[in-house]
């Protein structure tokens, strides 16, 4: 499930996942698992844990209290910390999706002040798009270290980067 939340009041229109699969990444010795964790928020700030295994290091998920960025810091002297907003990761920020939607026709970010992105259906147009314009497949770069994310966000990366290249700026 991939739940994607937006607002279009305050100074500037934002996005934020408050459901998805996200990838793990071990600040300590940078080991990546092949396996997703459901993010759905916090508590306080903090998300949960995990133990790595490439070094066996505690690691300790952090977010802003329900906002990005995402941290991931090691229980090492030093506090190694790797951070991440997975919307940008994803490309599902309000810049991207409103230029999916631009490259679609379709308006992926329903009318309103506040609400859900249905990604299922914008997911479909990207791949629709991409179909229409007989584009072969171009899997997308992913951020320095990260190997591997999930389904059916790299279905939604690839799409978009077939479509529009990579992210502006």
């Amino acid at each position: 499930m991939v739940r994607l939340y937006f607002n279009r009041t305050g100074l500037q229109p934002s996005t934020w996942l408050s459901d998805v699969p996200i990838f793990t990444v071990c600040p300590a010795c940078g080991f990546v698992p092949h396996e997703a964790r459901r993010y759905v928020g916090s508590r306080y700030g903090h998300v949960g844990g995990f133990t790595c295994g490439g070094c066996g290091v505690r690691v300790t998920i952090l977010d802003g209290d329900c906002r990005p960025p995402v941290r991931f810091v090691a229980d090492v002297p030093g506090k190694p910390t790797r951070s991440f907003v997975f919307e940008d990761v994803y490309r599902l920020n309000w810049v991207d999706l409103t230029r999916a939607g631009t490259l679609t026709r379709t308006a992926l970010i329903p009318p309103g002040e506040k609400g859900d992105v249905e990604f299922g259906a914008a997911l479909a147009a990207v791949q629709g798009e991409a179909a229409r314009l007989d584009l072969p497949l171009v899997p997308a770069p992913l951020p320095e270290g990260v190997s591997w994310v999930p389904e059916p966000l790299r279905a939604w990366l690839d799409a978009l980067f077939t479509l529009d290249g990579p992210p502006a700026g």
